[in-house]
């Protein structure tokens, strides 16, 4: 049985800043979780909520309407635990699913750091669930996610392990309001400000062998809570990993030559 994640999951996540500007003063930088997803070709494709990096994303007013990202750093750790950041050109190609609801991107970088592995933890496709996967998923199966929210280490700047079991039938669109939300599933734990973008991941059940069991896979992104005006705080949601073998088809993504890896 495929017992991903190793220990080391919990590095799997990385911090981002975003700074966004109207042109004028820039805002304070918006902190986040995204990770990483090399799916065969050796480019790293970094994975997010789409309003992450889009500040007017399905907002109720014109407010941010003029806010353009400026300024795009993800951090994380090393194998020897030395901290390091990466600067992402904010003009770089991103990639969206045709479902505007769907809060994912897939974030393809035009430039890096010319260094080896420059990425040192990160997902490769096989630990991503497709829809064949998705069936062995069932309610109040166990999830974790790790990520950057306001109660990350501080001292260490070290990221944190939530978890969490999933609440409705990760075969349909959840809904909290009877609003179409996208291909999302609704799960009993807290979702706060930062860890949006965390990857969810549900380990492996039961036995090689039994009944019922499966291996353990990446199954999506976290995106939020729900408003507590519609219910109880500790339910959260996330986007289903379907979404992203659905963004890389669509741009053909698993077809670009390794040449085309930055150097």
């Amino acid at each position: 049985m495929y017992n991903y994640p190793p220990n080391n999951f919990l590095y799997t996540s990385y911090r981002i800043e975003a700074i966004f500007s109207n042109g004028e003063e820039p805002i304070s930088p918006r902190m986040a979780t995204g990770f990483v997803l090399e799916i065969g070709n050796g480019i790293p494709f970094i994975i997010t909520n789409r309003h992450v990096i889009e500040l007017d994303y399905k907002q109720q007013t014109p407010k941010y309407k003029d806010f353009k990202l400026v300024e795009l750093k993800l951090t994380s750790r090393r194998q020897n635990d030395t901290e390091y950041s990466i600067n992402i050109n904010p003009e770089t190609e991103f990639c969206f699913h045709d479902n505007i609801e769907n809060d994912v991107v897939i974030i393809k970088p035009l430039s890096l750091p010319s260094e080896t592995n420059i990425f040192h933890y990160h997902f490769n496709l096989e630990h991503l669930a497709n829809e064949e996967k998705y069936k062995d998923i069932l309610p109040y199966d166990l999830i974790c996610f790790t990520g950057f929210p306001n109660t990350h280490d501080k001292l260490m700047g070290r990221p944190i392990l939530r978890t969490g079991t999933i609440a409705s039938d990760p075969n349909f669109e959840y809904s909290w309001d009877k609003n179409s939300h996208g291909n999302c599933v609704a799960y009993e734990g807290f979702s706060t400000e930062g860890a949006s973008g965390s990857p969810i991941f549900a380990p492996p059940r039961g036995m090689l062998g039994i009944p019922n069991s499966r291996d353990g896979y990446l199954i999506g992104i976290n995106a939020g809570h729900i408003p507590e005006k519609y219910g109880h705080s500790a339910i959260s949601y996330f986007y289903k990993s379907t979404i992203i073998h659905q963004i890389i088809e669509k741009y053909k993504l698993s077809e670009l030559p390794a040449v085309e890896k930055a150097k």
